[in-house]
């Protein structure tokens, strides 16, 4: 009976791993190739070898009866691809960028010679996808990181390619800097879809990533407008990040930028600079897990973590209606009609006996600010509110090969966003604050030489609520939960 129960449990997990193949794809990169002889024949049997030259992590499989071979999900990385069979040189191609959802093919033609002769090639600098009709663009690791980010939001570097504009929607309201309101195409806004790590981080709510990355935790990530497969399903448009896994090298680095209205120049015709302070500070970490005389995780086990926080204090002008000193004494210059006798109040004046404990409490607490702004619209209140903006990202991810058991990694990413420039009135500011967590963890495995296995698990939770200073005038909740696939 208990051996019945084992081999339930693992033919489920097979499933679940099987059932989730057409969708690994989309967190990973494949390499691809045919091996053949001087004659153009495909040799059978021939054992292919891929490392990842970043973290000495090697994987094998054998040619088929026509010497085609394929490694379907491999990580994002730069790749070496070698063979070494008997009676033939040793082949090796090295400096092979592997980007995400990309297909690479590297064919093999072997030549005759003695073991210790070796054929050497290095990879071209730009890779040709021959073997998939997807259309989009990859943003790899070194735009991320080089290119001029204001904000250090990698979302920009969506513009890079073409048809990608802003559009003024309640997505930038809402989650300014964070995941504005931007049209692909001509697609609307809210027919983009956000991964990471192959996992959806879209907010089903404002239909913007729920998780917004530090450039720092990001590999690269790939925007795909047409022709894309069907594991994609639902979206005019797909945006796929891949975080960042430490390599065989300890990496690190502390950083803290300043933008602050003090350095601006005034010009002449300027009354006086806007108030701007922005700072953005954090740090990221990586390498292998090195335990002193205890674990050397070289070639096997890596980490990386983030920290990125940001503080933007600015002021938002804002124009409105406040009532004026009469009409908080209850005095109006319209008919006001008594409701439990159907007549006017008399010289249009409502007796403070009259007013509701709210309006009491309003008064009492000086709710209402005084009128001080005159305008042709008829606004007579005019201010400027502080309008703070606060985000915190944190991310730690661990990778592990486990040999002939394949790889796994784990991968955690909390986020909290407080956007107090989301609406302001006289009574008040809104503030818009959104916490979202995103972890998974994912499982590959080769099982034999031409089968893959790929288990994830992945939940995501989202919260966002839309608040004004003295009462709650609007409440959302998102909840998204995945099962393993």
């Amino acid at each position: 009976m208990k051996s019945r129960i084992i081999v339930f449990t693992v033919f489920i997990c097979f499933l679940l791993g099987v059932a989730s193949l057409a969708n690994a794809q989309s967190a990973s990169g494949q390499i691809t190739g045919v091996v053949q002889d001087a004659s153009g024949a495909g040799v059978a049997g021939v054992e292919v070898t891929v490392t990842n030259q970043l973290t000495g992590i090697v994987q094998k499989t054998t040619t088929t009866a026509t010497g085609d071979y394929t490694f379907p999900i491999l990580p994002v990385g730069i790749y070496s691809v070698s063979t070494d069979p008997k009676g033939f040189r040793t082949y090796r191609r090295t400096d092979i960028n592997l980007n995400v959802n990309q297909t690479i093919r590297v064919d093999v033609e072997l030549q005759v010679g003695q073991v210790t002769e070796t054929v050497d090639v290095k990879a071209s600098a730009v890779t040709i996808d021959t073997d998939t009709a997807t259309l989009g663009q990859t943003v790899d690791q070194k735009q991320v990181t080089e290119l001029p980010l204001d904000g250090r939001n990698f979302l920009d570097l969506l513009f890079l390619g073409n048809g990608a504009v802003t559009l003024s929607g309640e997505q930038g309201g809402m989650r300014q800097g964070q995941g504005d309101a931007i049209s692909i195409n001509g697609a609307r806004p809210e027919s983009n879809n956000y991964m990471l790590d192959g996992v959806s981080i879209t907010d089903t709510s404002l239909v913007t990533p729920a998780v917004v990355l530090s450039i720092d935790a990001i590999q690269e990530f790939k925007e795909q407008t047409a022709i894309y497969s069907a594991e994609y399903g639902f979206s005019a448009n797909q945006i796929n990040v891949i975080s960042k896994s430490g390599t065989n090298e300890l990496h690190g680095a502390l950083f803290w930028f300043d933008r602050n209205n003090d350095f601006d120049a005034r010009s002449y015709f300027d009354t006086g600079i806007p108030a701007l302070h922005q700072n953005q500070f954090g740090f990221v970490a990586g390498g292998p897990v090195v335990i002193p005389k205890l674990y050397n995780g070289k070639n096997k086990t890596f980490w990386i973590a983030n920290y990125e926080g940001e503080r933007i204090r600015q002021g938002s002008p804002a124009k409105g209606i406040v009532p004026s000193a009469s009409q908080l004494g209850g005095q109006f210059t319209s008919t006001i009609i008594d409701p439990t006798t159907g007549l006017p109040f008399l010289n249009n004046q409502v007796p403070s006996s009259r007013f509701s404990r709210l309006a009491n409490v309003a008064l009492q607490n000086h709710f209402w600010p005084a009128a001080n702004y005159s305008d042709a619209s008829g606004n007579n209140y005019y201010a400027v509110q502080p309008a703070p903006t606060n985000s915190d990202q944190q991310t730690y991810r661990l990778d592990q090969n486990l040999g002939k058991w394949g790889n796994i990694f784990g991968r955690g990413t909390y986020t909290n966003y407080v956007n107090t420039s989301a609406g302001f009135t006289p009574l008040g500011n809104a503030f818009f604050n959104e916490q979202a967590t995103s972890w998974q963890v994912n499982h590959n495995v080769s099982i034999g030489p031409h089968l893959v296995n790929s288990f994830r698990f992945r939940p995501l939770e989202c919260h966002c609520q839309q608040l004004r200073r003295g009462a709650t005038y609007g409440v959302c909740h998102s909840h998204g939960f995945y099962r393993p696939v």
